[in-house]
């Protein structure tokens, strides 16, 4: 009979606390004031060797010994983190409630893309950014560290695809969520590339047919971004996805989704017809007013959350729930200039490899129409928003 060292009990009970609670943050258990729980709070780092800031919402029921999940959302050009807060409303209760909100500032308004010219910083500077914090939210709050993901509007979009094509700060993040992005760089002949961290990298991701600010079909000129069905194509090829299906909402919303390496509905894509540079709400927001546009026929903060509820950074991710349909079809729009369709494998892709165009980063093209209501109209949505 083997017996245990009198010592073993004890050193076991003594380490069992740090066991159950090894994927911890260092954040866990640090108390914060108590009028940052429920609100939005300023604040800066300093990230090579600039001072950056960002804001952080965190829930009405924050609790320091509970982990929560963490969704980055990145502005469009130029702007600040206020105006993605505002627009998508994703620190309102029904949407930010069991999650921490964190909304970054991009340095001169825009986000790092790889452009032409110093129009941006440079892409390591903002990537080196996101790590540092990443590190921040770590060492301050309880994160859930299989539970941290991105989503942002045009050059935002653009510039957390940018990150989803980094194998080192990619890794940080189970899911993406890019809408009207920008891809500078990524064009066909563009001299950008990717290599995420592990095959597939789940996106969903949103685009109106009816945007003149980021074309649906591509734009050419010094800042140039791809067609979308082409950027499309670039991550069906190195996530691995075939099965292709189409399912039509209300008339206008084409839904596509990809099954990935084996993974059902790891991309999914939303072309809404006749829907301009917005963001895509059932609600009037801050993007549809300013733009002349009007509500969608589709709700993203509501696919969005349902769509990173499915996906840890380390696992695979668990089946889709069915939504409300309308009609179902198999196939789907041909693709631009991939010489393939959308819906099929055009080759074997064994892995997560490095591919020329087809990722992701932000044109970082001026929005200036969509916040030309000015301060007054962003705080009318902050208001109806209940965010101040």
């Amino acid at each position: 009979m083997v017996r245990l060292h009198p010592i073993l009990p004890a050193l076991l009970l003594a380490l069992a606390p740090s066991l159950a609670f090894a994927d911890d943050t260092p954040g866990c258990g640090k108390a914060v004031p108590s009028a940052d729980i429920g609100s939005t709070r300023k604040l800066s780092i300093i990230s090579s060797n600039a001072n950056r800031t960002f804001y952080v919402h965190l829930p009405r029921d924050y609790e320091s010994d509970d982990d929560y999940p963490v969704i980055i959302g990145f502005h469009g050009a130029p702007g600040i983190g206020p105006h993605f807060e505002a627009d998508t409303r994703f620190s309102a209760p029904r949407w930010g409630d069991d999650k921490i909100m964190v909304y970054p500032d991009a340095l001169g308004g825009i986000w790092a893309t790889g452009m032409p010219g110093a129009v941006t910083t440079p892409v390591d500077q903002d990537l080196k950014f996101m790590s540092d914090l990443l590190d921040y939210l770590r060492n301050n709050y309880c994160v859930d560290n299989e539970k941290i993901y991105a989503t942002g509007i045009s050059n935002g979009g653009g510039f957390l695809n940018r990150i989803a094509c980094d194998p080192v700060v990619g890794a940080n993040f189970a899911a993406f969520a890019p809408d009207a992005g920008a891809y500078t760089g990524f064009e066909a002949g563009g001299n950008a590339t990717c290599n995420p961290y592990k095959t597939p990298i789940p996106i969903i991701s949103f685009h109106g047919t009816n945007d003149t600010t980021v074309p649906y079909n591509g734009r050419n000129g010094t800042i140039a971004t791809p067609p979308i069905e082409y950027w499309l194509q670039g991550w069906i090829e190195r996530n691995k996805c075939d099965n292709m299906t189409e399912v039509l909402f209300n008339g206008s919303a084409h839904h596509f989704t990809w099954t990935c390496d084996g993974v059902q509905g790891a991309m999914q894509h939303y072309r809404v017809e006749g829907m301009g540079h917005v963001w895509p709400s059932t609600e009037p927001n801050f993007s549809q007013v300013s733009s002349g546009g009007k509500p969608t026929v589709i709700e993203a903060n509501d696919l969005i959350l349902r769509f990173f509820d499915r996906w840890d950074v380390e696992d695979r991710g668990t089946s889709p729930s069915s939504g409300g349909v309308t009609t179902t079809r198999v196939g789907g729009p041909s693709a631009t200039e991939t010489g393939g369709n959308m819906g099929t494998t055009t080759g074997a892709n064994p892995g997560a490899t490095t591919t020329t165009a087809g990722g992701g980063n932000a044109a970082g093209r001026v929005e200036g129409g969509m916040w030309s209501l000015g301060v007054a109209a962003l705080a009318a949505v902050l208001i109806g928003a209940g965010l101040v």
